[in-house]
């Protein structure tokens, strides 16, 4: 049997929009959060991360601030988590975007 995951900070149901870049480069400006957490993410995206790369999230409501990220998982084609990633931030967010 599968042991339960542990996380450092309750993830949250949340749909926001961000723009998401990868390597400095802009992939989807129209991505979307599915959960959210003090050190991470889970996005709706078109785009196609390998765990590793470094990435930017910027938040619709503040854009003038980017969250710098490590895609930590992404969603495989056919599956239940297809166009969908985890990213883990760099630094911990202080304070969750509503």
């Amino acid at each position: 049997m599968a042991s339960p995951v542990t996380r450092r900070s309750e993830r949250k149901p949340v749909r926001l929009a961000v723009i998401l870049l990868i390597e400095g480069e802009e992939v989807d400006p129209r991505a979307l959060t599915v959960d959210l957490s003090h050190h991470g993410v889970r996005l709706q995206a078109k785009a196609d991360p390998t765990p590793g790369q470094f990435a930017q999230v910027i938040f619709a409501d503040n854009p003038s601030q980017a969250v710098l990220s490590r895609v930590v998982w992404a969603g495989r084609v056919n599956s239940d988590r297809e166009a969908e990633a985890g990213l883990e931030f760099v630094n911990p967010l202080p304070a969750l975007p509503e």
